[in-house]
């Protein structure tokens, strides 16, 4: 290149560069990308140096470096250049106006230029001070002039003074972490970002820097000849680092700017760039090229991970093998990783999901071991079929649905780490599927991933929440979990292939031997996941017609539930801005219109028998099994609503049996339940019936500061009653305190005996200034003697106690009861008759309302 050339016109200047950009994009299906990237950096390095010494700068003490990508030769078509200038004393006014003049002309090239002028010693303290300049100066390359500063400034970085080994891990490990939480710790974005997303360049610069710091090289590449990373990590990291660069290349080519984030606009460009398709195939030539970027992106943030913690483990020697905890013969865990004791431990695979389990099993598991993961893996890629084709694995693999802790920890380590795709072919031809539509963010597994971190997440909100009451409500937990993990099997978010999806979720719960409503319930959710959110923007949710129509296709209020639940869910994963206080608001209104026309009894009875049904057989088996005497169990049983087989869980019915068959027949039996782990504390309370029972119990309750946020109570055959309640603390908390709770426990007998009259309850005081009348409604029932009354009110126990009283005070039998928790509210059903028995007449039950709604206003 002439000087001629640089100096006097820079337009030749500019063509001279586009030129060979042209050829190096001519050869990128024919070279190695990283071919390119060094011949770019070699091409600006022989203009950069030809402008250095054409302003006479080669003649004076300073030097020109490289840094940065610029400075490990990777320079993509339009990536920053940048340098750093070294000076050993003050500049003369001549050397300041050639370098001024050199800098201006670097501008005029067109080129993102960025660049610092310190001493040798002030960029030391600059290195020393801040870990970004160290970084980039760990690159720094001596283009012209004295290489003895570049040389100083390794020397200085690899030695222990500025940074320690481990006190440079640290703090690149932090600003790791800091860009993995920006991104919600996932590369499956639509539009991911190349450079900054987790399993993007920046994890692999990440790798390199922590060894070349710690191991002085002054190349990269030469990590794979000291033995730190095994020789197939070697060729998998290299090869998805060398995908990624090749979309950046030609991302920055299409555009012609230095852009990082993939967009839609830009998708079909760059993959008609690298060959993958245009024109009519153009959708298709994107899924290709965006499956393969996202499988290098999960590949690199896996390899990151290992790498990483291997480093700090095996190489550092800073953490010591403390805590050893042995939890079988496979497993232990030691510094809150689970390892595995021996090498061929995955051989047996059902050991590969029993790990995962034994992660949401155990909380001081944080992660697993490098070493383990690495066996995982390698036994991921010698898998001969699927994990799910074993019975141990499936048995597992449900084992971790089903468990608290199963969605929030297990879960999201499968499916980062490759394992739910090697389960079974159904998540695996979903894995990094693109989703053509406006509003998804996310790839169709990484959506469905984040809606059950949604469901999981309805548990733990309680703050006046109504998904949390619903959900603490909910009958079939694990059929709202399958469904939604199984909901867009068939790979795209779209209603036409919800059926289809359907179809597969069956399918695949058949294969897992799940119970007939279960099985039933799934595919139902599945086949109708779009009715809400449907309605809500397509129909009038304020006609009866409407709601009579949704409440008909829905036909249970379980049903109900789970869809909403279900949809929500849904919504909230598809972007941070499409679950907003509209669409909360119009969800919520219909979903409590369907609810009231379901009251009216349009639930599906069929459906109801066939719960009854399956949860009967699963309990009476369970209950056998410790020692429970069949036909007492069966006498013990006919004296009950059938609304306890239905509305309570298999492990409920267990549990509440076993401890009433426990004691003599006919007595008092006041029982806590052993599982808190749903997020409240049961009672459960048999006893004879007598009237204000119900009412002294809740008062029991309110007055020892518990929060009663579920309540059954039901009458049995042979003059007992049987009372289900579902109580928080002051705190919103289940109760642990066993001292406590005997204390509890000693209280209500004391109410069924009525040692002791409850306190008259005080309005709470947060409650004081709400003018929020109570709601009464007559539902429907078959029985002509008694009458059915829901009340809405405030969450406040004093509605119900006057409610209570009320009833008592004109002589009205409660036969069963429910209430219900709802957000800031709570609905009340009664099911009411005279004291001597007589027809309840349509005039009867509308006074009754009126006596309600004034006497508790």
């Amino acid at each position: 290149m002439s000087n001629t050339l640089e100096l006097n016109s820079l337009e030749e200047l500019k063509f001279h560069i586009k030129t060979f950009d042209d050829k190096l994009n001519s050869q990128f299906l024919t070279l190695p990308v990283q071919s390119l990237l060094k011949r770019r950096a070699k091409h600006i390095d022989e203009m950069l140096v030809s402008l250095w010494k054409t302003y006479q700068l080669h003649n004076t003490s300073m030097s020109l470096n490289a840094v940065g990508g610029y400075g490990r030769r990777a320079l993509h078509p339009r990536s920053d250049i940048d340098l750093a200038i070294i000076i050993e004393q003050e500049l003369t006014p001549q050397q300041q106006e050639q370098l001024s003049l050199f800098l201006t002309r670097l501008w005029d090239f067109g080129l993102d230029i960025g660049q610092t002028v310190r001493t040798l010693s002030e960029s030391i303290d600059a290195a020393a001070n801040d870990i970004t300049i160290a970084t980039n100066l760990l690159d720094i390359r001596c283009l012209v002039g004295a290489k003895k500063h570049s040389q100083t400034i390794k020397e200085q970085l690899y030695q222990n003074q500025l940074w320690t080994s481990l006190s440079f891990y640290d703090a690149k490990i932090e600003e790791q972490d800091l860009r993995h939480n920006k991104a919600q710790n996932t590369a499956l974005y639509l539009e991911p970002n190349l450079k900054n997303n987790p399993g993007g360049l920046r994890d692999v610069h990440t790798i390199m820097w922590i060894a070349q710091k710690h191991f002085s090289l002054a190349n990269a590449n030469a990590l794979k000849t000291i033995g730190f990373l095994q020789q197939d990590e070697v060729y998998e990291l290299l090869e998805a680092y060398d995908f990624i660069c090749r979309v950046r290349w030609a991302l920055h080519s299409v555009t012609q700017s230095a852009q990082d984030v993939l967009l839609f606009e830009h998708q079909a460009a760059v993959a008609e760039f690298m060959q993958f398709g245009q024109g009519d195939n153009s959708q298709l030539a994107i899924e290709r090229m965006m499956r393969q970027l996202f499988r290098a992106m999960t590949r690199v943030r896996e390899l990151n991970q290992i790498i990483c913690d291997s480093f700090k483990l095996d190489t550092l020697n800073e953490t010591e093998r403390e805590n050893l905890l042995s939890l079988d013969k496979y497993f232990s865990v030691c510094n809150g990783l689970i390892e595995v004791k021996f090498t061929q431990a995955f051989i047996d695979k059902r050991q590969v999901m029993r790990m995962f389990r034994l992660i949401a099993e155990h909380d001081n598991i944080i992660g697993i071991a490098p070493q383990t993961l690495r066996l995982l893996r390698q036994t991921r890629r010698r898998l001969l079929g699927e994990l799910q084709d074993y019975q141990g694995c499936r048995e597992e693999f449900l084992a971790i649905l089903a468990h608290p802790k199963g969605l929030r920890k297990s879960l999201g380590l499968m499916h980062r780490y490759g394992v739910l795709a090697a389960y079974c072919s159904q998540w695996h031809a979903i894995e990094g599927q693109m989703q053509f539509d406006m509003h998804n963010e996310f790839t169709v597994d990484e959506h469905t991933f984040k809606a059950i971190q949604y469901i999981d997440s309805f548990a733990l909100n309680k703050k006046n929440s109504l998904t949390y009451s619903i959900y603490q409500d909910l009958a079939n937990r694990f059929a709202l979990v399958f469904a939604t993990l199984c909901h867009h099997l068939s790979g795209k978010q779209a209603i036409e292939n919800s059926e289809l999806s359907a179809i597969q979720a069956k399918e695949l719960a058949e294969e897992h031997l799940l119970k007939g409503s279960t099985t039933a319930l799934i595919h139902w959710l599945v086949a109708n996941q779009d009715v809400l959110i449907s309605a809500i923007q397509t129909q009038d949710i304020n006609d009866p017609d409407v709601i009579k129509h949704l409440a008909k296709l829905i036909g249970s209020q379980g049903k109900l539930n789970a869809l909403f639940l279900f949809t929500i869910a849904d919504m909230m994963a598809t972007n941070e801005s499409y679950w907003n206080d509209w669409q909360e608001s119009q969800l919520t209104q219909l979903y409590m219109a369907i609810r009231e026309t379901l009251k009216q009894g349009i639930e599906n009875i069929f459906e109801v028998r066939t719960v009854i049904r399956e949860n009967q057989a699963d309990a009476k088996a369970e209950l056998i099994a410790i020692g429970v005497e069949p036909e007492r169990l069966s006498r013990f049983w006919q004296s009950l609503p059938n609304n306890f087989f239905s509305g309570n869980s298999v492990a409920d019915i267990v549990e509440i049996t076993d401890g009433i068959l426990k004691g003599e027949p006919g007595t008092t039996r006041v029982l806590v339940g052993k599982n808190s782990e749903n997020g409240f504390t049961s009672i459960f309370v048999y006893t004879e019936d007598r009237p204000k029972l119900f009412v002294d119990l809740f008062k029991t309750l309110a007055s020892s500061k518990l929060k009663v946020k579920d309540a059954q109570m039901m009458q049995t055959k042979n003059g007992q009653v049987l009372e289900i309640i579902k109580v928080l603390d002051h705190k919103d908390e289940p109760i642990d305190d066993e001292p406590r709770l005997e204390q509890i426990v000693k209280r209500i007998y004391r109410a069924i005996d009525q040692k002791d009259k409850p306190r008259k309850l005080l309005p709470h005081r947060a409650l004081k200034n709400f003018d929020n009348p109570p709601v009464v409604t007559v539902l429907h029932t078959t029985k002509k003697n008694r009458a059915l009354l829901k009340v809405n009110t405030l969450d406040d126990p004093m509605y119900l106690e006057q409610i209570c009283n009320l009833l008592s005070e004109r002589n009205l039998s409660i036969h069963s009861a429910k209430i219900s928790t709802l957000g800031e509210s709570t609905e009340n059903v009664f099911l009411v008759s005279n004291a001597d028995k007589t027809p309840f007449g349509h005039d009867e039950q509308l006074k009754l309302v009126d006596i309600i709604e004034e006497e508790i206003a």
